[in-house]
């Protein structure tokens, strides 16, 4: 594989100023050489700016092949996908890293992923993922891929690449099945911004709906490789969202995927199934 493929980092923080640093360096020091790095602030009250300031001043000094800025919103945005579409926005690279600052990735991260894209084809590409606590401790045994395969039914055990139609019809469609954004690279295309538009409208799923939309525009890559560990806190944005708010959102994705793309029989039954489970499980009454 030639480094010669160009990756624009989007770091977007709110309140986040303990991780920065080892975030930065994190991807300062990945095997595979980035060529841009956007900090975006979401109006943080934790003294965050200053260090941004800070950490831009060290990169252009100390890494002058890298470029490097930041953007302050005045006001916090409300949501999260707003900062992901203005990181996007401003990226000028081929490539494109949405790093979330607590999350952590080993320094083969980006030169794994990467090396899908020599297929022309591939649109985005993943590895697997762990998951963390705030103190940076594993709380689960197993790979967040395997977890969230719990509804899996054709999901290759090893790494793959594969149609991103065929990847909806056969996992994204009925669940979001990939671990979290900071495991993913995607391609520089027009598209990605006019899809993060579309996705604000969802508190939970949006990423999940951005995920399908681009798989519609190419080939989806996956890594076994456990290269990503993703930070649960104990207030986010998840645990704070009541268990009908989450219902009511999957019960949209799973009609957007229904009405937009061709799906077999086999993974509209699987969906379907999946609400029903959900539906008794979290004793969800219908409207």
């Amino acid at each position: 594989m030639l480094k010669n493929k160009t990756v624009s980092v989007i770091l977007p923080n709110y309140n986040y100023a303990n991780y920065l640093k080892s975030r930065i360096n994190e991807v300062l020091s990945q095997t595979y050489p980035i060529s841009e790095i956007i900090i975006l602030d979401d109006a943080s009250t934790d003294g965050s700016q200053d260090l941004i300031k800070g950490e831009i001043s060290r990169i252009k000094e100390q890494y002058p092949e890298v470029v490097a800025k930041y953007v302050f919103n005045e006001k916090n945005s409300g949501n999260v996908f707003s900062q992901w579409q203005k990181g996007i926005e401003l990226a000028t690279s081929e490539y494109i890293w949405i790093c979330e600052l607590d999350d952590v990735s080993e320094q083969n991260f980006l030169e794994t992923v990467m090396a899908s894209f020599d297929d022309k084809d591939v649109v985005l590409s993943y590895c697997n993922s762990k998951i963390i606590d705030t103190n940076g401790k594993m709380t689960l045994k197993d790979n967040l891929r395997r977890i969230k395969d719990v509804f899996r039914k054709k999901h290759n055990v090893g790494s793959y690449v594969i149609d991103g139609i065929k990847e909806i019809d056969n996992n994204l469609a009925v669940f979001n099945s990939m671990p979290n954004v900071s495991a993913i690279v995607f391609k520089n295309q027009p598209s990605l911004g006019t899809f993060l538009e579309d996705a604000k409208k969802y508190k939970l799923c949006g990423d999940w709906y951005f995920y399908l939309k681009v798989a519609t525009t190419g080939k989806i890559a996956f890594s076994n490789k456990v290269l990503n560990s993703h930070r649960v806190h104990q207030k986010s944005v998840t645990k704070g969202t009541s268990l009908k708010e989450r219902f009511k959102e999957m019960q949209e994705i799973h009609k957007f995927a229904k009405n937009s793309i061709e799906l077999n029989e086999t993974t509209i039954d699987r969906m379907n199934k999946i609400e029903s489970d959900l539906a008794k499980k979290w004793k969800i009454k219908d409207n």
